[in-house]
């Protein structure tokens, strides 16, 4: 199940989201492709609540996949950039 940006949005400024809520977040993050902070980022949900979602589910005994970025190394971009060194 895949939820509207706005929907994600309503969700996550209430003070509780539902279990069964967070687990299609935490799914729909992992199967997106970006790592759990750019997914986050876009859809305005703090970080370190989508974390502590996942630490309880998995104590709970879930099944949660692992973040793209750990199974696949993290895609990170670089800049280039000139330094002028002066002796």
């Amino acid at each position: 199940m895949f939820y509207s940006n706005q929907r994600i949005q309503s969700l996550c400024q209430k003070r509780i989201v539902r279990k069964d809520e967070q687990i299609n977040l935490i799914m729909e993050c992992r199967q997106n492709g970006l790592s759990d902070y750019q997914w986050c980022q876009r859809q305005s949900i703090n970080a370190g609540t989508f974390y502590n979602w996942v630490s309880k589910l998995r104590k709970c005994g879930y099944a949660i996949p692992d973040s793209n970025s750990k199974s696949e190394g993290a895609a990170t971009v670089q800049d280039v950039v000139k330094v002028d060194l002066v002796s």
